[in-house]
């Protein structure tokens, strides 16, 4: 009968190999196995897989002179204490995935650990080729943001700037009465509303621009004012009216210019008061009252000569528009935003200096008063000259 071995072991003696320790002994040799009908069908017994006991701690790494090393799925690569073979590099192990507080389709939470940074690996099922990073630790050398136990009361979201000084956070102060949200942010803050936006402040709001500030409302706008309003300009103030400009004032409306006041009106200027109106230049007065018209002067000329006086004109400017918001992935967010074509490529011709002192000093108009196309027709409603009627 046939018979398949299944298990030997050899055992062997020779004491000679040891020379006078060895004693007198001969070699020997022996052996026992085991073995089974061949006709049988053998399986050898699986060796148990290791199995890891826990969690370990490791420090993150990566290629010398960077702050930050993953690939395409966010894994990073580690060293554990008792690694003694492997460098502080690139190679210290395979990729490893990092745990998120949130992991969806395009969408979720996402938080790399930085070089030198101390996590926790965990192995599933305790299988060692299936380790995946479960949390971080803070140590003695990478400390909370804050002081402890100092601001124990604070919770905080803070970054820190890569491969630079500063950080973006975001924090809540919970200490009864120093209640707080801070939000810091080290270079832009670009904020998108898709819809509505509501915002409900119980006590003060203070707001300081230091450089420029551009606002760009498409549809209407309505701001009240249940106190007292103050405006200050440190330069010049341009308001632009495309329609209709209503200007009431309950009580009084006191206005007061350094060097000119000019009103100009395309067709017709109406003042009126119900008790008096003065107009007064120098020591000359015209003053119309329900007693009549008074005038006083040095010298009073009808009909005498003399033209009238010029005012500088309007010389409105065009605010800028504001900038554009890009949604993420750095492409243009929609565009309800902003349009590029509305920016401040809208800016007013400025008039020649030197064609303004020329038109002063000759006393003619800057632009010519008759309008009168090459086919004898005007582009004006009222014909200021008079040569096309039929305008």
């Amino acid at each position: 009968r046939e018979w398949l071995l299944t298990a030997i072991t050899h055992t062997g003696k020779q004491p000679q190999a040891l020379e006078e320790e060895g004693g007198s002994e001969p070699t020997s040799y022996h052996n026992t196995f085991s073995a089974i009908p061949a006709d049988k069908t053998w399986r050898p017994l699986c060796n148990h897989k290791p199995v890891m006991d826990g969690p370990q701690m490791a420090l993150v790494t990566g290629p010398e002179g960077e702050e930050i090393h993953c690939d395409q799925y966010g894994r990073v690569k580690v060293r554990f204490p008792w690694d003694r073979c492997s460098k502080n590099d690139e190679h210290s192990s395979a990729w490893l995935r990092v745990a998120q507080g949130w992991a969806g389709g395009q969408y979720g939470f996402m938080a790399l650990p930085r070089i030198g940074h101390e996590v926790i690996v965990s192995f599933l099922d305790g299988d060692p080729d299936q380790p995946i990073i479960t949390g971080r630790t803070y140590h003695a050398t990478n400390t909370p943001p804050y002081a402890l136990p100092e601001h124990k009361t604070r919770t905080t979201l803070k970054t820190k700037t890569h491969k630079g000084e500063g950080s973006n956070e975001l924090r809540f102060e919970d200490e009864a009465g120093e209640e707080q949200i801070y939000v810091h942010a080290q270079k832009d803050l670009d904020l998108l509303t898709e819809n509505n936006r509501t915002e409900v402040i119980k006590n003060d709001s203070h707001l300081t621009v230091e450089n420029n500030r551009f606002s760009h409302t498409k549809g209407n706008s309505h701001h009240t004012v249940d106190g007292e309003k103050r405006e200050q300009t440190g330069k010049d103030h341009s308001l632009n009216v495309t329609g209709t400009l209503h200007l009431k004032a309950g009580t009084a409306w006191l206005s007061n210019s350094g060097t000119e006041l000019h009103i100009k009106a395309g067709q017709k200027a109406v003042i009126e008061a119900g008790a008096e109106i003065t107009l007064k230049a120098g020591g000359s007065f015209v003053k119309i009252d329900p007693s009549g018209v008074a005038m006083g002067g040095a010298s009073i000329k009808m009909n005498a000569g003399g033209a009238p006086g010029k005012g500088s004109g309007q010389k409105v400017q065009v605010p800028e528009m504001p900038g554009l918001v890009t949604a993420a992935g750095g492409s243009v967010a929609p565009e309800a935003l902003a349009e590029v074509s509305q920016r401040a490529s809208a800016q007013p011709k400025a008039i020649v200096a030197h064609r303004l002192k020329q038109a002063r000093m000759n006393r003619t108009a800057i632009v010519e008063q008759c309008q009168q196309k090459p086919d004898g027709t005007c582009p004006l409603g009222n014909c200021p000259c008079g040569k096309n009627q039929t305008a």
